[in-house]
């Protein structure tokens, strides 16, 4: 009994800093109803983005169409440099709100279920169909896909010999790759929690956000440009990820910032418009000009990495300026957000994959791919919505009324299901 008492007060000694800021009692702000809204746009876009990546000529995806198009590449550059970074802003706005309401243990053990129980569904039940259209594709399957799905649970078939990547052999994450970070990224912020929530970097953050838009934009851009030119481009999306998710972490209730932005969004529409113009010049010039010398492609990729932060701080003060108010349809279109995000790649390419053998053209393929998707999807979350036992695989709120003990055991499920993940991603 004594060396028990002994173990709960050392551990409790040791997390101190990380239970002082889970349990300190703080007045939550109001309801951010702007970032509800881009929350819904961010996610939705990303179904336009995916579906356009179908038809990039030079932009590698899992499946093409034989419809392909240089042109589309110019739309798309208007979303690719800041779609992200502002999904990980948001991401690291909503975990601001969750480490106020949550004591520790209960933190940790509702985000990992959370994220990590729909991942572990997404990749054994809803990617397979980009593999099997991607190797129908690349080597010419002679298979149905029931066929190919039969084999795809057996890790170690020669049918994967040249497809080895993955969480385990050939079970790989593709679009999910966002919430295998999600959660690494959350377990690193838990770590550094104590330090941020330090009232000499609180008071910081705060001095900097009373300062000038341009000082707030320079001390954002820097480490971004220091992660550019010091990072693997081939896996920057992953320090750029964590940076913005912690960006948005301490910038979640710094109402300064805001007010920044909507005092000076049209100044930022400006500079995004310019900046997407030079963006598209210097890719074509540049970036697809094999004669290109290293300071062009580098000058490139910091007039990238610069149009990224300005493309995530005009849509923050957009939504700000224009969004920030409530609608009846809000909440549940921001329970959607995550079915749709799960499933919406995999919708895309399936149906890009039949759709194909139909002929249909450049313009009536790809309308039918989008107005599918959303129809789809949408009925997918319909249904997840009114099952429980579906609800938590897809992302979406139990709407059943259940005890506290059942939601515990639920909870305990949920962490057994996902050990294994767990172990292959730390």
């Amino acid at each position: 009994m004594k060396l028990k008492i002994v173990i709960k007060n050392t551990a409790r000694m040791l997390l101190q800093p990380w239970l002082h800021v889970f349990n300190k009692t703080v007045e939550l702000p109001l309801r951010r109803y702007d970032l509800d809204w881009l929350r819904v746009l961010a996610f939705g876009l990303l179904i336009f983005y995916h579906t356009g990546m179908l038809y990039s000529e030079n932009w590698g995806f899992h499946f093409k169409s034989q419809y392909l198009s240089s042109s589309i590449e110019n739309i798309m550059l208007l979303l690719s440099p800041w779609r992200m970074g502002l999904i990980w802003f948001i991401s690291g706005v909503a975990l601001r709100f969750i480490v106020a309401r949550f004591n520790l243990g209960m933190f940790l053990t509702t985000r990992s279920v959370k994220i990590l129980l729909p991942l572990l569904f997404g990749i054994w039940f809803i990617v397979p169909i980009q593999l099997y259209a991607q190797m129908s594709q690349e080597v010419g399957l002679a298979m149905s896909f029931w066929q190919f799905y039969s084999q795809f649970f057996d890790l170690t078939n020669p049918l994967f010999e040249h497809y080895q990547a993955g969480i385990w052999p050939h079970v790989d994450v593709n679009h999910l790759w966002y919430l295998r970070s999600l959660w690494q990224f959350t377990l690193l912020l838990v770590l550094v929690l104590p330090l941020l929530h330090h009232a000499t970097v609180q008071a910081t953050i705060t001095r900097l956000c009373n300062r000038s838009l341009l000082m707030i934009f320079i001390t954002l851009l820097l480490p971004l440009c220091i992660l550019k030119l010091s990072w693997p481009s081939d896996t920057f999306r992953y320090p750029m990820g964590a940076l913005f998710l912690l960006y948005g972490y301490l910038l979640a209730w710094q109402p300064a910032f805001y007010s920044q932005l909507l005092r000076h969004w049209r100044v930022l529409l400006g500079a995004f418009i310019v900046g997407y113009l030079l963006v598209v010049v210097g890719y074509h010039m540049i970036w697809q000009n094999p004669a290109a010398s290293q300071w062009q492609i580098t000058s490139m990729d910091m007039l990238y990495t610069t149009q990224r932060l300005v493309g995530v701080l005009l849509m923050l003060a957009l939504a700000k300026r224009f969004l920030n108010h409530d609608h009846p349809k809000l909440a549940l279109l921001n329970s959607a957000v995550f079915s749709f995000y799960l499933l919406h790649q995999s919708v895309i390419i399936g149906l890009a994959f039949y759709l194909s053998k139909l002929q249909l053209g450049g313009f009536v393929e790809p309308l039918l791919i989008l107005s599918l998707t959303f129809i789809i999807c949408w009925l997918v979350f319909i249904v997840a919505r009114r099952v429980d036992l579906l609800s938590p695989l897809l992302g979406v709120k139990v709407t059943g009324k259940y005890k506290a003990w059942q939601i515990k055991v639920g909870f305990g499920c949920g962490l057994i299901l996902i050990s294994p993940l767990i172990f292959r991603l730390i």
